[in-house]
């Protein structure tokens, strides 16, 4: 789930869930922001540090500004403002940096389909099945996110699992 604001994006931020049983090691995890201006990225926040995500819990990459309460796990990158990119189009990739595999990715307000990421073998595409909608897109006069709906939902189809939410549930479920 990527969140914004309206105007400065002061409380932004990415939400990782997981929904299986078991917990998963996030060793050699990266998220990657990729510009879609110039199709290159522009910020790396490793998760090594986190361990693992517990089976139904949380990973919110946040700055000061965005609060999470417990079992959901904060990882401050450092963020004050305007970190995520709001163009036309931008993306955001999960990747192993290890295997150099794409786990999941999230192509908004355009398609990002040959992305050259460091270290991955060939371009890879952000965009999952059918691209999520360009109407499906930051706002800058309604407070929001994009989010899976309902909560967790990954069908490999961006247009069918993400939409608008207007309520922010960083660390908790999306609507």
């Amino acid at each position: 789930t990527p969140a914004a604001t309206i105007g400065t994006d002061n409380a932004e931020y990415i939400e990782i869930y997981n929904p299986s049983t078991a917990a998963i090691s996030l060793a050699g995890k990266q998220i990657v922001l990729v510009n879609g201006n110039n199709s290159t990225v522009y910020d790396t926040i490793d998760l090594s540090s986190v361990g693992s995500l517990a089976a139904g819990g949380y990973l919110v990459i946040a700055g000061a500004n965005v609060t999470v309460t417990a079992p959901a796990v904060k990882l401050d990158p450092g963020w004050v403002n305007d970190k995520i990119q709001n163009g036309a189009p931008d993306g955001i990739a999960l990747i192993d940096n290890v295997a150099h595999t794409l786990i999941d990715a999230l192509s908004y307000e355009g398609a990002m389909t040959m992305i050259d990421l460091p270290g991955f073998p060939a371009p890879v595409s952000l965009v999952e099945g059918t691209m999520l909608p360009v109407t499906t897109l930051d706002s800058n006069t309604v407070v929001g996110s994009l989010c899976r709906s309902p909560n967790g939902q990954d069908t490999d189809n961006a247009a069918g699992d993400w939409i608008f939410c207007t309520a922010l549930t960083a660390g908790t479920a999306n609507p």
